[in-house]
């Protein structure tokens, strides 16, 4: 069962890169869900008060970042409001 398991998770995983998202107690709060250019970037989870985000994508790291910048020009917040924290890249093996 640990070589179907293994494979199901690659199978599933592959191609998806998470990305954690916290945003400064001083900075505006902003639902990421009401930016339509943030949600254009994959899946995304957000704690109720806004300063948690999670965002399941398809970009790898550099490309997000980039992304990411262009969309935070719809909103109030700046990239210096926030810390972007990757997770494993394709997450082969992570559980």
């Amino acid at each position: 069962m640990g070589l179907f398991n293994d494979a199901m998770q690659a199978m599933y995983h592959s191609g998806h890169y998470g990305y954690s998202i916290e945003v400064k107690k001083t900075a505006a709060k902003v639902d990421p869900k009401d930016v339509p250019a943030i949600v254009a970037l994959g899946n995304l989870n957000r704690t109720p008060n806004y300063r948690t985000w999670h965002i399941d994508s398809p970009f790898k790291t550099k490309e997000f970042t980039e992304k990411f910048t262009l969309a935070l020009a719809d909103c109030e917040l700046e990239m210096t409001d926030l810390t972007i924290k990757p997770e494993i890249d394709g997450r082969w093996g992570d559980r």
